[in-house]
Formats: structure tokens, C-alpha cells, sequence
């Protein structure tokens, strides 16, 4: 089961960033494009973007560090609220503001693609983590997850009933038209992200498997952290114990 669901997230992690990729270059379009030149904007911009940010993925190393697999799940759902405040507030403020936002817009997108790596830790032969099959929510912060993409939704409805008096252009109009969708999406889609950041917040264990260092054996366990906070493998298998005679 948890492989599939391993294989799941993954997928749902390149849908929503697909989803991302269009909304931002279908944004771009609507603010410094004529309307039917929009669409070809985007049919280029979005395997440049895609190449581009291939193109800076470094090599990375064999062992995942839980330190920076707890980190992921919270710059990630931290990228997806910057982009969703970003994109309606890039459409009404001056030109050279906005092309800013643009850009602090793009420069989230091809961060979140490091943090797919990440999420699928393709590169990590070694040593490759993952939450335990007990860790959850408690009810008092599943129903605190809830209520703030509820606040997040009359959040956008505010924003929404207050930009049009902002707008002096018919192409920004026709923008927050789009954006008005776009950001009810994206605060949807985000839920299981937040979902995952909250949980990364309340672990305290996290599995993992890979190869042994030194005994070079197929290595399964659970991480914890220590007195000083740093996570060590907690009881290691007899079969990988290394004794000094």
C-alpha cells in the first residue's frame, strides 16, 4: 500500500506542477501580451521553463538527510502560499513591480521542482526516508489545517471584490477574471502539502531503507533524535552491528 501511495503523491506532485507552470505562463500572457498571443506564450514559455530548470538540477548525493526531508515538506507548502498571494497581487500593482512578483513567481516554480526530486528521492540509492505508516494528525490540527484553507478561500473572495477598483486595464481585468479561478485551485490542491508539513512538524520517527555503508547489505530501520537533536539510527540490526575485537 504504501507504495502506491509513494507513487501517488509523486504523481499528483507533477500535476500540480504542471497546473502551476500553466497558470503562471497563461499569467504572463494576460499581463504583457495581447489576448491571441496569450496561448503561444505559454506554448513556449512552458518547455523553456521545464528545460531550464532541468538543466539546474545538480547531481546530488546518494544518502537523504532527514534534516532536509523534514525542511522540504515546509518550504514546499511555503512556496505554494507565496505563489498563490503573488500571482492576483503581480496583476494590480505598477508594471515594475509586477514584473518582480513575475519573477519571484518563476523563481518558486523551478525551486518546487527540486522539491519533486526530493519527494521521489530517485537519486538516493543508499539511503531513502519516509514517514511512518503510524504518523497522523492529531484532530485539534486536521480541523486547524481545515479552517485555515477556509480563511484562505474568504481571504481570496476579499481579494477578489477589492481588485477590480485597482484594475485600469482591460487586460489586468481579463486577468483577475482567470486568477480569480486559478488561486481557488491552487489553495484546493495545496491541501495535501500542508496536510504533509504539518505532519513532517509532529514527527519525531522516520523510516528508512537503503544499502548498509560497510556491510553493503539491504538496510531497513527507523531514525530518531538524540539528546542534542541530532537524527541517529535508533537500534541497529545485529546482522549490521560491527564489533571490535
Amino acid at each position: 500500500m504504501a507504495r502506491y501511495s509513494y507513487y501517488f503523491y509523486n504523481a499528483y506532485l507533477c500535476f500540480m506542477y504542471f497546473i502551476l507552470l500553466m497558470i503562471f505562463t497563461l499569467h504572463i500572457g494576460h499581463l504583457f501580451f495581447k489576448p491571441n498571443e496569450t496561448w503561444a506564450c505559454a506554448t513556449f514559455l512552458v518547455p523553456v521553463m521545464v528545460r531550464s530548470t532541468y538543466d539546474c538540477l545538480s547531481s546530488q548525493q546518494d544518502r537523504q538527510t532527514a534534516r532536509w526531508f523534514l525542511w522540504n515538506r515546509y518550504v514546499v507548502a511555503l512556496l505554494l502560499l507565496v505563489v498563490n498571494f503573488a500571482l492576483p497581487a503581480s496583476n494590480v500593482i505598477e508594471e515594475e513591480y509586477s514584473i518582480t512578483l513575475t519573477i519571484i513567481v518563476g523563481t518558486c516554480l523551478m525551486i518546487f521542482v527540486f522539491s519533486i526530486y526530493e519527494h521521489a528521492a530517485t537519486t538516493y540509492h543508499d539511503f531513502r526516508l519516509s514517514f511512518p505508516k503510524k504518523a497522523k494528525l492529531s484532530s485539534f490540527q486536521f480541523c486547524c489545517l481545515i479552517l485555515f484553507h477556509i480563511l484562505l478561500v474568504i481571504a481570496f473572495l476579499v481579494v477578489f471584490r477589492i481588485t477590480p477598483e485597482y484594475i485600469s486595464t482591460y487586460q489586468s481585468y481579463y486577468n483577475n477574471q482567470f486568477l480569480r479561478i486559478a488561486c481557488h485551485l491552487i489553495n484546493i490542491m495545496s491541501i495535501p502539502l500542508n496536510y504533509c508539513a504539518v505532519l513532517a512538524w509532529n514527527c519525531e520517527k522516520l523510516n528508512f531503507k537503503g544499502i548498509h555503508p560497510v556491510t553493503k547489505r539491504r538496510w531497513v530501520g527507523v531514525m530518531k533524535k538524540d539528546k542534542k537533536g541530532t537524527w541517529v539510527v535508533d537500534v541497529e540490526p545485529e546482522d549490521h552491528r560491527i564489533f571490535l575485537v
